[in-house]
């Protein structure tokens, strides 16, 4: 368990760009590094974190320690992951306090944006390509893609939305269905 600790503190002091560019240094600890759970395990558990309230990263660690050691494997994932962020931010906001005093802050932060969206494309990239696994799953992926992005509906209604069709889906395709 103290190895899970370690990894999820590690994550997060390197993952900068919030839950969603933690994304892919978490599945490379967990996945590959590690070998705790395997490809389709993560991708299912990415999809439960987003699915409840909270952050993805916190619930993200939240589910891994649960499910490799119960509730004290939940409780030093998060708190792993939690203490960095303490951390950074507190040392962020000193600096920013000293640094606006004799600079205009607006070209660091104009950095900074592009970089986190580069961490959260790479992200949703690679997680994208693994969960793609079939001529299903990559006309879905278009199909959502194309509707949240014309319609913006609310991630409520996108998630229980897919996972309807999903399971309607495997229904069909076990012969449960029609």
């Amino acid at each position: 368990m103290i190895s899970l600790f370690l990894v999820f503190l590690k994550i997060g002091f390197f993952a900068f760009g919030g839950g969603y560019g933690a994304l892919s240094l978490i599945q490379d600890e967990i996945v590959y590094v590690n070998q705790w759970l395997d490809l389709e395990t993560f991708i299912d558990l990415v999809s439960v974190s987003q699915m409840t309230p909270g952050p993805i990263a916190i619930n993200s660690a939240t589910f891994i320690g649960y499910q490799l050691h119960g509730v004290g494997g939940a409780i030093l994932a998060t708190t792993g992951v939690l203490l960095p962020g303490i951390l950074w931010v507190s040392l962020l906001l000193k600096l920013l306090s000293l640094v606006s005093k004799k600079y205009e802050t607006s070209k660091i932060f104009e950095a900074l944006r592009v970089g986190i969206i580069s961490l959260i494309i790479a992200a949703a990239l690679r997680i994208g390509m693994d969960a793609i696994t079939g001529i299903f799953t990559a006309v879905f992926f278009l199909v959502t893609f194309l509707v949240v992005l014309r319609y913006k509906p609310p991630v409520f209604w996108v998630i229980i939305g897919t996972g309807m069709i999903g399971v309607i889906f495997e229904l069909i395709s076990n012969g449960l269905l029609f």
